[in-house]
């Protein structure tokens, strides 16, 4: 790299092993990592990112030569380049409607990648922002081959960076805001299951998504203490920390 140009690495973006964001003279380019080259390979080879491009659901990318970024990022497979998002916002700063909209194209998108043979590594809240009044997903590497009878990984974090906050406020009419900026991995199921009164814990959804899933969570929790105290120095995670990097 040349002593005029000037780099600047996403700090929140070095928990993905498989690739890291970074900015040269305000343009950004991203590394897709040696690990993550038999996923990005395979959803290249379909037209997913093309028709998510089209409708505008997806940030755009195009990989470049890596002499652009003059040997930055050696050990990288590829380097994509991607247009630059005016205004960083994150999903504690969104009103109710932006967050129902990133909610509604997280699951559009996860739809339409399922249909071409790919699923979502996660479901991050901080994966969306807005142009606009658009919400757009910005995670080119959390597409990633799906194989069949592949359980959605994803449900308790789109559930607790999504739904939860929702519900909180169309259930309890209590605003997301606060609580969401207070825990950035968003409202846990098993709290928001305390405050909703049983007269609205009949709905389908509710049921299904927060009642019975604060059950399970709650019936893995005792099961797995044993194995927890027997291994204390193992850390478990319901997700991969990497996967709630902010805006990465």
């Amino acid at each position: 790299m040349s002593n005029s140009q000037s780099l600047q690495i996403d700090s929140a973006s070095f928990r993905d092993p498989g690739g890291n964001v970074f900015l040269i003279d305000e343009k950004v380019f991203r590394t897709v990592n040696p690990v993550a080259v038999t996923d990005f390979e395979y959803v290249e080879s379909t037209e997913l990112m093309r028709v998510l491009v089209e409708k505008g659901w997806c940030v755009e990318s195009k990989v470049v030569d890596p002499e652009v970024v003059n040997g930055f990022a050696d050990d990288a497979s590829y380097i994509l380049e991607h247009p630059k998002i005016p205004f960083i916002s994150y999903p504690y700063e969104w009103s109710f409607a932006a967050l129902k909209a990133a909610a509604l194209l997280h699951l559009d998108v996860h739809l339409l990648a399922l249909s071409h043979g790919v699923t979502l590594s996660d479901a991050s809240a901080y994966k969306f922002q807005f142009i606009d009044a658009s919400p757009i997903f910005i995670d080119r590497l959390s597409f990633v081959r799906y194989h069949d009878g592949d359980l959605w990984i994803g449900h308790r974090q789109f559930c607790e960076q999504f739904l939860n906050p929702l519900l909180l406020r169309a259930l309890l009419g209590i605003p997301h805001n606060a609580w969401y900026r207070g825990r950035l991995e968003g409202i846990p199921t098993e709290e928001l299951n305390r405050l909703i009164p049983l007269s609205k814990k009949l709905s389908f959804q509710v049921l299904a998504h927060v009642v019975l899933q604060s059950s399970f969570q709650k019936t893995l929790s005792r099961t797995a203490a044993p194995s927890r105290r027997n291994k204390s120095s193992r850390r478990a995670y319901p997700w991969p920390v990497w996967s709630t990097c902010l805006a990465s």
